[in-house]
């Protein structure tokens, strides 16, 4: 098939060591691979929290969060599990869809805990969703799974207490992905079947928060085209993209590389959503989120985009280094403009932040592991 750019199925283009991932995943299978990899990630960012290096003092006021897990979002086609954050003490800023990273592959709500709960934590409610993963599930799986939610929230807007709430959705590295296809179909109508009628019923986003994004799955050789990169990241991008494509065409399916759409949108009358984004230099995903940084100020949208010096991959999710808490605070103060100070995008400038500099310590007060926040379970 014809394609404008090149794809993972093309053979010059394959890495020569992929037969290192065959050998991998027969001795460690990719459901063992989850298992082994979510009960890390929840080990430590327990002991980190422990250690007071999670709650993090932003020079905010803080809420205590209150935690009901493991609800069900549903469309009535499409479901899954959920946890509600909810900031106690206070009328919540906006309702945050939050969609985890892994690679298209591992990660979950339980996971990725900390991102949420630091929004919560500073007055957003926040709705942390699992979705399916690739390779089982391939696209568009987790994007079905991600508007069944979106539907959700609106439809129950006012049984969850959000009636009346712009809402936002964010997600970090392949979650970044399918946070903006989500945001995007909400802006172009789309023949993808997942994603009729999104653009004509439902409001768009007041934000979109792509942050360390792979925004473009269809191309992974892009990356050592540009420079060099260690083996072992080359062949996790072409890994991420081959579970998450498996057969798919582009062509037929431009939501799965959603940065390929926003570049391709014209401007229109119709309001745009404000774009927060930022990236480590050292993240080989860093090019992506230069592109949306220039494709959504090209759409007038307001576009504060954050490159933060010698960052690596997903550096925000460790809030106890200066460079994670810069990057907290410059989030939740774009929040602030855009949806507590009046400054939504109706009216949208073309402002995008200087590169951030990594300055700033950190300080605790909560020694609580996530098990021991107030939480209801229903």
């Amino acid at each position: 098939m014809n394609r404008q750019s090149p794809t993972i199925s093309d053979a010059k283009d394959r890495p020569t060591y992929s037969w290192m991932r065959r050998l991998q995943e027969h001795m460690v299978p990719v459901g063992l691979e989850r298992t082994l990899s979510e009960a890390a990630i929840r080990s430590a960012f327990a002991g980190l929290h422990t250690m007071g290096l999670i709650d993090i003092d932003l020079g905010r006021e803080r809420f205590p969060v209150k935690v009901q897990r493991d609800q069900r979002y549903s469309d009535n086609i499409h479901s899954g599990a959920v946890d509600i954050y909810r900031p106690q003490g206070a009328r919540p800023r906006a309702a945050i869809l939050y969609i985890h990273g892994g690679g298209f592959r591992i990660g979950s709500k339980d996971s990725h805990w900390p991102m949420p709960w630091i929004l919560a934590r500073h007055g957003y409610v926040v709705f942390a969703i699992d979705y399916r993963l690739a390779p089982e599930h391939p696209y568009p799986a987790a994007l079905e799974d991600a508007r069944a939610a979106r539907v959700w929230m609106h439809e129950r807007r006012r049984e969850l207490g959000i009636e009346g709430l712009p809402w936002v959705v964010a997600g970090e590295s392949s979650g970044a992905n399918v946070a903006l296809a989500l945001g995007v179909a909400h802006l172009e109508a789309s023949q993808e079947r997942w994603a009729r009628a999104l653009c004509e019923e439902y409001p768009a986003p007041a934000a979109i928060i792509p942050t360390c994004g792979y925004l473009q799955v269809s191309d992974p050789q892009r990356f050592g085209r540009r420079r060099d990169l260690p083996t072992f990241v080359t062949d996790k991008l072409y890994e991420a993209s081959e579970a998450y494509l498996r057969r798919v065409d582009p062509q037929n399916h431009p939501l799965v590389d959603p940065l390929l759409v926003l570049e391709k949108m014209a401007p229109s009358q119709r309001a745009m959503p404000a774009f927060f984004t930022a990236v480590g230099t050292a993240d080989p995903l860093l090019d992506d989120t230069r592109r949306l940084e220039r494709a959504a100020q090209k759409l007038g949208a307001r576009t504060s985009a954050h490159y933060f010096e010698g960052e690596f991959h997903s550096f925000h999710a460790f809030p106890w280094r200066a460079s994670s808490r810069t990057y907290w605070k410059q989030l939740l103060s774009f929040l602030d403009d855009v949806l507590t100070r009046g400054e939504a995008p109706r009216d949208p400038d073309q402002r995008s932040a200087s590169p951030s500099r990594r300055a700033g310590s950190t300080s605790t007060n909560s020694k609580r592991l996530p098990s021991e926040f107030e939480k209801v379970t229903t």
